[in-house]
């Protein structure tokens, strides 16, 4: 038989195995991994820098409210796709089979989400951040999400301003050389000529290019009422703001939709006084989400934030939404026509999914007024 100390034992035994509701049961549900893949060197490592610290922030917000599906924390991987579209394939085709992360964060540049979507296509839910290409979308992928709008929603909102407010009589373009420049190009000559403006000229520059005084000389030659600069990263958008000041030319400069940020401006001294840009972006939204992931955001980082690091956030943000509908990170379909089927709660307000996994939320005129990036409002 077995004696009285005997049984007490057995029974502690079984208690210290038994985890208590809401304590260690959550302790020992393994995190949920989310992959971000980004340009962490190169040409584009600013803007990889700031989707990381956006996205790095709202993950503590996330987080110290409790994390996801009853408990799970989120837990953040960095790649570097170094702005190029192989390395991009190789970090998510890592990322998914080595790492066995539960969910993917990328599509900084246009090149690589395009090709990067085929490596996660109906595999894994996967978001876009700030590439506008329509094809990221328009060609199907049942777990694929994109935040940015594309370069038409940009094009239809951004011409209007253009024509409406800024007003030249006459335009040229300076454009990188990939399938965005190019296709930024095509949409905003056939916009602007159809309200009047006169299309000078064009010129192309490579992403590794880091002078670019040729190209603007001859761009100042056209005496153009005004410059559109389509440029992808801030470095290169700083040098080319500063060098077409330096050329002596004294027309309208317009920066390109969705790259206006903080850094940028400070980096282009005063050549970007009086310039316009558009951004779903501002920090005088009223999301209810904005304000905490805004005071993480400066408490954490140097940088201001910003249109890329609140694309990070956003993110985030709705891969927490998806699983915690859902209640497992691998539940793809089930957080796929969660995010399809309902507005989401975000930092730059409420955002939809069309069938095709694109967003739809609101785009602003902005402009930068003595060295601020400030709404413009009629």
């Amino acid at each position: 038989m077995f004696g009285r100390r005997t049984l007490l034992a057995a029974a502690a035994a079984l208690a210290l195995a038994i985890p208590v509701a809401g304590t260690s049961a959550q302790a020992q549900q393994p995190p949920v991994r989310i992959a971000l893949i980004g340009p962490m060197s190169g040409t584009g490592a600013f803007e990889g820098q700031l989707g990381l610290e956006g996205a790095q922030a709202m993950v503590s917000v996330i987080n110290a409210k409790g994390g996801v599906a009853g408990g799970r924390k989120l837990e953040l991987l960095t790649y570097d796709d170094k702005g190029s579209p192989e390395d991009g394939v190789s970090a998510a085709k890592r990322a998914m089979e080595q790492d066995n992360v539960d969910l993917i964060v990328g599509g900084w540049f246009s090149a690589v989400a395009l090709s990067m979507k085929e490596a996660t296509r109906d595999k894994i839910v996967t978001v876009m951040t700030s590439s506008q290409h329509p094809k990221v979308t328009e060609e199907g992928h049942k777990y694929l999400f994109r935040l940015n709008a594309t370069s038409a929603m940009m094009s239809e909102f951004y011409s209007k301003a253009i024509c409406d407010r800024i007003k030249p009589k006459s335009i040229a373009f300076m454009n990188v050389n990939d399938d965005w420049g190019r296709l930024e190009l095509d949409n905003y000559t056939k916009l602007l000529t159809a309200c009047g403006i006169e299309v000078k000229g064009h010129e192309f520059y490579n992403r590794t290019d880091t002078d670019f005084t040729t190209a603007l000389t001859k761009l100042k030659s056209l005496n153009a009422d005004a410059i559109y600069v389509a440029a992808i990263n801030t470095s290169q958008g700083a040098t080319i703001y500063r060098q077409i000041k330096q050329t002596g030319y004294r027309g309208k400069v317009i920066a390109s939709a969705g790259n206006m940020n903080p850094k940028l401006v400070e980096l282009s001294g005063n050549s970007l006084e009086q310039v316009y840009s558009a951004s779903p972006f501002t920090e005088d939204a009223t999301a209810p989400s904005l304000k905490p992931w805004l005071e993480e955001y400066r408490k954490s980082y140097k940088n201001e934030p910003s249109f890329i690091a609140a694309l990070g956030a956003q993110a985030v943000q709705i891969l927490a939404f998806g699983v915690d509908a859902a209640g497992d990170p691998r539940a793809y379909d089930k957080i796929a026509s969660t995010l399809k089927s309902q507005e989401v709660p975000t930092v730059m307000g409420n955002l939809r999914f069309s069938d095709k996994g694109q967003a739809s939320q609101a785009i602003h005129l902005v402009q930068v007024q003595k060295k601020q990036i400030v709404s413009v409002r009629d």
